[in-house]
């Protein structure tokens, strides 16, 4: 139920969502003044979430400090890489491993293992769609990998997980079998990391995060970001809200 829930509940905390509900109010309501002032909070909530700075400013204050490679002198027994960086509905597919824009996830990690930072690369994830059967994530990338010249002892992936609670427990759960004492480096995006490593502490594994695929930009104080609005910004939004809104969910179910 709560899998469910959690979907149903991605469509309710989309910015474009509430912008486009006061607009219906603003042309369908009755009340000439009820409908301006729905106007008006629709234009405003247009302007504030398609500004690039005002995300920046949020987004800087949220994700975590940078640990850089470089600071990792001795090399962890396994870099746990977090799923949702590929996506299996880009067509044609072919023999095609498709990313999506989370894709620094995957290249990060695979930057970590060819530079000897890790020495294998655990994949968590697989099928998180709510009403679709699909591929399973882990396994696809660990096929990739295997492609890519990768060992097949140095792969190891958890296919059965669908959100990030899920990506701790089970990951736990093999690891305890397979390699109890890893030390281990946990990898995800940098705006996901807070719930991420509070999910795996919580199911007892002890992780150093290395954050990557950062939203937060450098300070350019132009026309460009101060004032046009951005489209993408607007999609940045959603993810962010939908992050906030997943780490006080998890924490009100004690996933944290």
């Amino acid at each position: 139920m709560f899998f469910f829930l959690s979907k149903l509940l991605q469509f309710l905390i989309k910015p474009i969502t509430w912008v486009l509900l006061l607009l219906v109010y603003a042309w369908l309501g009755k009340r000439p003044l009820r409908k301006r002032r729905a106007l008006t909070a629709a234009i405003a909530l247009l302007f504030l979430f398609s500004n690039q700075m005002v995300f920046n400013l949020a987004v800087r204050a949220w994700e975590p400090d940078l640990l850089t490679a470089g600071e990792i002198t001795e090399p962890y027994d396994i870099g746990i890489l977090l799923g949702g960086f590929s996506n299996p509905n880009i067509e044609p597919g072919a023999d095609r491993f498709n990313v999506n824009d989370r894709a620094n996830r995957f290249v990060n990690a695979l930057e970590l293992y060819r530079t000897g930072k890790v020495r294998r690369l655990l994949v968590t994830g697989g099928n998180g769609r709510l009403l679709q059967d699909g591929p399973l994530e882990a396994s696809e990338a660990r096929q990739f990998l295997l492609r890519l010249g990768i060992p097949d002892s140095d792969i190891l992936i958890e296919p059965e997980s669908r959100n990030t609670f899920e990506n701790a427990l089970f990951t736990r759960q093999l690891l305890d079998e397979r390699y109890p004492n890893a030390r281990c480096l946990l990898l995800t995006s940098a705006w996901h990391m807070r719930r991420a490593q509070a999910c795996f502490e919580k199911a007892g594994l002890a992780v150093v995060p290395f954050p990557v695929d950062y939203l937060s930009e450098r300070w350019q104080f132009t026309p460009e970001k101060l004032l046009a609005p951005n489209a993408r910004t607007l999609s940045l939004w959603e993810l962010l809200i939908k992050e906030w809104v997943g780490y006080v969910a998890y924490g009100v179910r004690g996933y944290l």
